[in-house]
């Protein structure tokens, strides 16, 4: 181990003591006196996005009488993070509501995916008394489990070798059926594994890529081009295998639009994870496979209006995937509809649902007979496959059976909830619109039984916390309180700040004022890209970052004296992979400095701007192109190419007119070579460039030692650059060394320049 290493992991374990000392002795006066450190963003208790197959937050019991969500923090004393499966009693008024902790699982991450965690899939079982879930076994591989909430006792139900996918069991609990990854066994694999190969072979990379560069992100996505297979759990019979579901019509890579769309097909196990589901019927006996589409029975897509408009993209078009029945006894699979099902395509889509009594499927669909229909919800008896439309309205949608087993429960787009109830006749009624609920965080997607909602509640300065909603009330009410140290900390001022990109078009963002924000003071500026993640019209908790967690340090910059501008990215739709993408965004970020400059806010001369993924391609455009003299800039594992002329690097031309020293954050491989291959041509030109490089952090890292390096980092570059500020900290003597290296290499750049 590095003694840099060990130096950062005992300042982690100082500022862990310090934080704790401080909250148990600190009294509310006293509190008042600090601001945000980054020990309290990775401490921090967060929300797990999802936690169910359908992707809600919550999961409710049968009953209704139950929920289960998972939250998850940083535990830099073990660099591990810590999750935990927690229940409320429904019963109880909401009110008086108290959350309990019946699981507790470490885990750090995994680097190929992101929004990995070690509870997922929740589903109640067995009259309530118990949960199944997804998590990882002692080996990292994910299988299936069922907790008896009872006796805390776990038990495994799945023992394959390799990762489990999706699962799912009867009303008791019993394993019926499950997917699991199986890694290919073609020659373009063993070619890739055992010989060399040239980056341009179409029969061994799919992707069109014209450019060398790029070849670490083919190897890479070769690597995950795992395949699915689905078994019956009575044998471990192999029932289905996605290889079966390859693309009808070969690809023609000739063509340079076909080149540059994903090519995957419903073989790979890269994509299925967006939206693959298992459900089983209430009695057992069948369970949904989706999507399920056999290459040898062509559904011919181009046959459906629905496929041919102008909004559909080329790889929706060619998989056209349908729902399939299997038979749990033989593991017969039969499709439920011939037709396409496209569930993945539209607000008003989502994945099946069983009736309660399991003989119907409610389905979104298109029509055989009807191709010129638009599709729509129905339900579908599985034995006779008689149709019988559910007459929803457009952003309409069905997330679960309210508890009579007769009455739908309905999401509508925005905040709006309803009902629809099927008669006697076996006919629906008209969807009523039962309420709504407002003040979600839209990030999260909200559960809801038809008597209560649970989604997540936040503001800009108020951490999210699980809320339920009454309907019948209109009343919203907090289950948690999971952050109460947050109070502690005093918060820089947010404000929401709107400007033109143009003329016509209104922008905006929010302001983070530093802490003992005085009027008439000009202050030094970072410029946090959101990478779309940040949605237009929410007030989220900006404490750190939104969604990514690493490098940007929101409240922790507003606590050592700097304005953020959190900005929303604009619609990018109408020019995305065109050269407008970029310089719609150079001509926004030039607006929005001139607007903070021209309202005494900011010192225009020291101004960072920061970007994460897509993001840190606006950041490399922005020091090439914009009129702005930024005085730093940070790029967070992406943009070291030009990504709207098929990932080529930069060329000199372009990097020679970079003025602006840049940290690279490179997280894995793929990432060092591009910001390696930038940063290296930048500094033999005299442009200053660093990189910060962590070889096992996901794309958006959650490793509370990655996280305490990136954030930690970031503020130290922008302190050093926009500041002239050092961190007195012995074990950064030779961070600071190197970087007084790079500003005598700017300054003498810089002089150069100036002296033509």
């Amino acid at each position: 181990m590095s003694l840099a290493i060990r130096a950062w992991q005992c300042r982690a374990r100082a500022w862990v003591a310090a934080s704790l000392l401080f909250a148990a002795v600190a009294s509310a006066t006293a509190a008042e006196s600090r601001g945000a450190t980054v020990p309290d963003a990775i401490g921090m208790v967060r929300i797990q996005y999802s936690v169910t197959p359908d992707d809600k937050v919550a999961a409710f019991s049968d009953s209704g009488t139950q929920a289960a969500f998972v939250t998850w923090r940083g535990d830099l004393a073990r660099n591990t993070n810590v999750y935990e499966l927690r229940t409320v009693d429904l019963r109880a008024p909401l009110k008086q509501q108290t959350t309990r902790v019946v699981l507790t699982r470490l885990f750090p991450g995994d680097q190929l995916d992101q929004v990995a965690s070690p509870i997922r899939q929740l589903r109640y079982v067995n009259d309530d008394q118990a949960l199944t879930y997804l998590g990882p076994d002692a080996k990292g591989v994910a299988q299936a489990y069922r907790l008896d909430l009872a006796t805390g006792e776990e038990t495994q139900l799945t023992k394959h070798p390799s990762d489990v996918r999706t699962f799912t069991v009867d009303a008791d609990g019993k394993l019926l059926a499950f997917s699991a990854v199986a890694l290919p066994d073609d020659a373009a694999t063993r070619r890739l594994e055992e010989d060399g190969v040239f980056i341009w072979e179409p029969e061994v990379f799919s992707f069109g890529h014209k450019f060398f560069a790029a070849s670490p992100a083919l190897v890479r996505l070769k690597r995950m081009d795992a395949v699915r297979q689905y078994f019956l759990a009575a044998n471990d019979r192999l029932i289905f295998d996605s290889r079966q579901s390859r693309p009808l019509v070969p690809l023609d890579m000739k063509d340079p639009k076909v080149a540059a769309a994903p090519s995957q097909s419903l073989a790979e196990d890269m994509v299925l994870g967006s939206f693959s589901v298992m459900p089983a019927a209430s009695d057992g006996r069948h369970l949904l496979l989706y999507p399920y589409l056999l290459a040898e029975r062509p559904l011919h897509p181009e046959r459906y209006a629905y496929y041919m408009s102008s909004s559909m993209n080329e790889y929706a078009r060619r998989v056209a995937p349908q729902v399939g029945v299997v038979d749990v006894a033989t593991g017969k699979i039969e499709p439920l509809l011939d037709a396409p099902s496209p569930q993945f395509e539209r607000y008003e889509s989502g994945p099946p649902l069983w009736s309660p009594d399991g003989k119907s499927v409610i389905v979104y669909t298109l029509f055989a007979d009807r191709p010129a229909d638009a599709p729509a919800w129905v339900e579908v008896d599985v034995a006779t496959r008689r149709v019988v439309p559910l007459g929803l309205g457009k952003d309409s949608r069905p997330v679960s059976w309210a508890a009579d087993g007769r009455t739908l429960v309905l999401s509508i787009k925005g905040d709006r909830f309803g009902q629809i109830r099927r008669n006697g006749d076996g006919k629906w009624g008209a969807p009523k619109e039962t309420g709504r609920a407002n003040g979600f965080n839209a990030d999260w997607t909200v559960a809801s039984n038809g008597k209560v909602v649970l989604g997540v509640s936040d503001t800009l300065r108020t951490p999210p916390e699980l809320t339920a909603y009454d309907p019948a009330t209109k009343r919203s009410t907090r289950l948690t309180d999971l952050n109460p140290q947050l109070a502690q900390i005093r918060l820089g001022e947010i404000v929401p700040y709107r400007w033109r990109s143009k003329p016509t078009d209104p922008a905006d963002g929010y302001l983070v004022k530093p802490l003992d924000y005085r009027p008439g003071t000009r202050y030094p500026l970072v410029i946090l890209l959101d990478d779309n993640t940040m949605r237009p019209g929410t007030e989220p908790f900006l404490f750190d970052g939104v969604w990514q967690l690493s490098s940007h340090a929101t409240q922790m910059l507003a606590a050592q004296g700097f304005m953020v501008l959190y900005k929303h990215e604009q619609s990018m739709r109408d020019v995305m992979e065109t050269p407008a993408e970029p310089e719609r965004v150079r001509a926004d970020t030039e607006r929005v400095v001139a607007q903070l400059d021209a309202e005494g806010l900011i010192d225009p001369v020291r101004v960072g701007v920061s970007g994460w993924s897509r993001a840190g391609f606006y950041t490399s455009y922005l020091m090439i192109h914009s009129s702005i003299k930024f005085a730093a800039a940070i790029n967070t594992d992406g943009g070291a190419s030009e990504y709207t002329d098929g990932m080529r690097l930069f060329t000199d031309q372009e990097l020679s007119k970079i003025r602006t020293p840049v940290m690279f954050q490179s997280h894995g491989l793929w990432s060092l070579v591009y910001h390696g291959a930038m940063a290296d041509r930048m500094n033999q030109m005299s442009r200053p460039a660093e990189i910060l490089y962590f070889e096992t952090a996901s794309h958006s890292t959650t490793r509370p030692q990655h996280r305490l390096r990136s954030l930690g980092s970031s503020i130290d570059w922008w302190r050093f650059w926009l500041k002239s500020e050092e961190d007195s900290d012995p074990a950064k003597a030779a961070q600071y060394a190197h970087w007084r290296e790079l500003r005598a290499v700017q300054e003498r750049q810089l002089e150069r320049s100036s002296a033509r």
